[in-house]
């Protein structure tokens, strides 16, 4: 069935191998790069609230949105936990509310949580679609997961594809009661991936395009690359993942963000980084998921960023809360620049709202924290500068 089903999906790759797979099906909205040759991408993760949006979120979708005037908007997954079609349809129309109010194309995929209240994707994304410029499709509803397409971005002028996006459902939970854990990118999407990437490669003149990849869940390879492998299981001393055991604390000089909580990846490898590997196109990939950590590590050329929660309905701690904000650069598309939106910084802005609304805290409590992130900021640049001297440690 696997095998039919990649068969499949290299074959609707092949047969939409037109300008109208760049676009997708769902929305005429085209994203090109502004006239000053920039592109801005705002994120947000994990919002997991039900039909009453907390008011602290809802300030911190607005006011990062007027200050950072975005191209485009992402939700990273576990948007909406409501109960029921009918709470479900209010709670997305709340968190999607201060970006359709602003007229703003927004695209998203879905995580582990989404599906959990007697609504399925496939009913979810239809009121998404409902809503404003929602620019996700569901490219290839015969493979594993729900919203699994890719978004073009053109040149300034509108004339070429110059950059894309992957949006890829990393699905819910791992079937397979041996393995156990959070699930992963299946065979068949990774085969839908590469035929899409493939073709839009030939449409490239055979050079892959330049992506970005969102999705909700990590790769596994992200314990190889900030724990220490250990030679065999201490137990419950040793984080034991993907048939190894690593260390229960991360290496410390492989860090510039926060991390607040151990990553919660697949249990098993699932091939996804080999696939970007192999079709050279993908240089970030975002995710939330883990609600408390904001790290940035590169692995084997991928940049691999936690955007983390910026709701408060769920778990979440203010030092690492917020939004994420990418640019893109037409000259040099490879090149991007990426910034967490924090809510301190918010906050302390002139007319802020965040500390008067319910759940919102005083100023002097923003302030302090602004201070503590600057000492700990510090820290990770003196991290950054060991690693660059000692790449591989010291013992």
């Amino acid at each position: 069935m696997k095998r039919l089903k990649a068969f499949v999906a290299v074959l609707l790759a092949v047969t939409l191998l037109t300008p109208a797979l760049a676009v997708g099906a769902e929305s005429d909205t085209t994203l090109k790069f502004r006239d000053d040759g920039t592109f801005k991408i705002m994120l947000f993760a994990d919002p997991q609230d039900d039909e009453d949006l907390e008011e602290t979120t809802t300030a911190i979708m607005c006011e990062a949105l007027d200050k950072y005037t975005p191209d485009l908007v992402v939700y990273l997954g576990d948007n909406t936990v409501a109960d029921g079609y009918e709470n479900q349809y209010k709670a997305i129309e709340a968190v999607t509310k201060p970006v359709v109010d602003r007229g703003i194309p927004y695209s998203l995929v879905f995580g582990n949580h989404d599906e959990e209240h007697n609504v399925s994707k496939e009913q979810l994304l239809e009121i998404y679609q409902s809503f404003g410029n929602c620019l996700t499709y569901d490219a290839a509803p015969e493979i594993t997961g729900c919203g699994n397409c890719n978004l073009p971005i053109y040149s300034s002028d509108g004339s070429k594809m110059v950059f894309n996006l992957w949006m890829i459902d990393s699905n819910m939970y791992n079937s397979d009661p041996e393995v156990g854990g959070y699930d992963y990118v299946h065979e068949d999407q990774l085969e839908w991936y590469k035929a899409t990437a493939a073709a839009l490669a030939e449409e490239n003149g055979g050079e892959p395009i330049p992506a970005i990849d969102f999705q909700h869940i990590v790769i596994p390879e992200i314990f190889d690359e900030l724990y220490v492998e250990l030679p065999k299981s201490l137990g419950d001393l040793s984080e034991n993942r993907n048939g190894k055991s690593y260390s229960k604390l991360p290496v410390f000089t492989r860090l510039n963000g926060y991390w607040l909580e151990v990553p919660c990846p697949p249990n098993c490898y699932d091939g996804q980084l080999d696939a970007w590997l192999e079709v050279g196109d993908v240089i970030a990939e975002f995710h939330g998921h883990d609600h408390n950590n904001s790290y940035q590590v590169n692995i084997e050329g991928v940049d691999v960023i936690n955007v983390p929660s910026c709701g408060c309905n769920s778990y979440s701690v203010d030092i690492s809360r917020g939004a994420g904000l990418i640019t893109l650069h037409e000259d040099d598309v490879k090149n991007y620049d990426y910034e967490l939106i924090n809510i301190f910084d918010l906050a302390l802005a002139k007319d802020s709202a965040i500390p008067n609304v319910d759940g919102g805290k005083s100023k002097a409590y923003y302030a302090l924290l602004k201070v503590v992130d600057a000492v700990v900021q510090a820290m990770f640049k003196v991290f950054g500068l060991f690693y660059k001297i000692f790449p591989e440690g010291i013992l």
